[in-house]
């Protein structure tokens, strides 16, 4: 192996390892000494994402390394909190009012604070904008603050954009973020709403942003509002929880994975490379087990056959077995599996390499799933933005180590964000 390759390798398994610990690091703690995330969920939220938002933080709980509190205002958000078995408190956002004289001396105030500011790009003053609409729409929180306090490690609050800016939503969180900040906790800021629209003035600060897409995560550094450290793109399975619509394949998912992952015993942070397998592909399944061996580990790789296929008398779980056995002993961990569907299997996996296009590799692309078809002499380059074709197995591991280098590989988990943030408040503390 060359120097180069080497230090390559030295690199992708620093940021392998890195998604690994934290899960072994969280085992055998108390329930009463996890950190506490205190999630705010605003009505639009709730409904913009159809409440699958709650979705989210109860993955968060499944996932059992902190404590979940959701914070409301919306009676309809608390009853299904509640429903779902989470400790709920009900903010209310409610203005005692504004008094006509109230109004115009505000108004006033910062027509006269914001005199020589222009609209970028215009000779239109800001205040002639703000005093007709917004300033004095933001009136009518004025006294709404609570009076509570919060205690908690995390605070989740999602970025106020176009829809979900509504007058009570606003209170939530803007009183959520001014509670935390006062109190030096931690803020999450997530994205519900498309970002964009050109409200980036609405976005209350927060110490690190869980966004959609790599879009998003540009905005927010093209904006200037967060470094791209600051910046964390969530898992498709954790997006779809924040957009609107259903879909039963993810849900089933959803449903089932601590269970998949009880089956295969595979931790929630564990690199998992999908092999979809298929009888008249041998040569390229036994091309790409055989690169993967210059990746650096961890890593698992899960070669899924179906128990009703046989060659003669093998069935396909044997013929795998007979075919790769020295390819299969150069890799650090591979697993067989029959028993779980490969729509299940692919949402669980970080990457899919498959020697073949199909169903897998069409509904990895729709669920975001970094897919690489390996074909003797097939296709070459994208297909889509986040499947590619590749014919030569051998440039598979610089492909991997590139996707890993720009972020694409390993996203980390929703969970795993927030405990860093408790973990590193505490550290702080001590």
């Amino acid at each position: 192996m060359s120097k180069k390759n080497r230090k390559q390798n030295s690199q992708v398994a620093s940021v392998l390892e890195s998604v690994v610990p934290l899960t072994s690091s969280l085992a055998g703690r108390s329930k009463s000494t996890l950190p506490t995330v205190l999630f705010a969920v605003g009505e639009a939220d709730f409904g913009y994402s159809e409440t699958k938002i709650l979705q989210l933080a109860n993955r968060l709980r499944v996932h059992g390394e902190c404590r979940v509190r959701i914070a409301t205002h919306d009676q309809d958000t608390f009853k299904e909190a509640k429903k779902l078995g989470f400790d709920t408190q009900l903010v209310t956002i409610e203005s005692p009012g504004v008094t006509v004289d109230d109004r115009l001396r505000a108004t006033d105030e910062m027509i006269r604070e914001t005199a020589n500011i222009d609209i970028p790009g215009s000779t239109l003053p800001l205040w002639k904008v703000l005093a007709m609409d917004d300033f004095l729409s933001s009136l009518q929180l004025f006294g709404a603050q609570p009076s509570e306090t919060i205690d908690a490690d995390v605070v989740v609050a999602p970025l106020m954009a176009v829809d979900n800016n509504t007058r009570a939503t606003c209170g939530l969180y803007t009183w959520s973020v001014a509670a935390a900040r006062r109190k030096g906790i931690p803020v999450v800021g997530l994205e519900v709403s498309p970002l964009g629209n050109k409200n980036t003035i609405s976005h209350l600060p927060a110490d690190h942003y869980a966004v959609k897409s790599e879009w998003s995560k540009n905005f927010l550094v093209r904006e200037g509002l967060a470094r791209a450290e600051q910046v964390s793109v969530l898992r498709w399975e954790e997006t779809y929880c924040l957009v609107p619509g259903k879909d039963e394949y993810v849900d089933a998912y959803l449903e089932g994975e601590a269970k998949m992952r009880e089956m295969l015993s595979v931790s929630w942070d564990e690199f998992i490379i999908l092999i979809p397998h298929h009888v008249a592909f041998l040569w390229e399944a036994r091309k790409i087990l055989d690169a993967l061996a210059s990746l650096a580990p961890p890593f698992t790789v899960v070669v899924r056959v179906d128990a009703r296929t046989t060659r003669r008398q093998y069935p396909e779980r044997e013929i795998v077995l007979r075919s790769y056995e020295k390819e299969i002993y150069s890799l650090p961990r591979v697993l067989i599996d029959e028993r779980i569907g490969v729509g299940l299997l692919l949402q669980l996996a970080d990457l899919v390499i498959s020697p073949f296009a199909g169903t897998t590799t069409e509904r990895a692309a729709l669920c975001r799933k970094p897919t690489i078809i390996c074909q003797a002499l097939g296709q070459s380059g994208f297909q889509e933005d986040y499947l590619c074709w590749e014919p030569r197995p051998e440039k598979l591991p610089a492909l991997i180590e590139g996707w890993i280098g720009n972020g694409w590989l390993p996203r980390p988990r929703f969970a795993r964000i927030l405990t860093d943030l408790a973990t590193r408040r505490a550290r702080a503390a001590a």
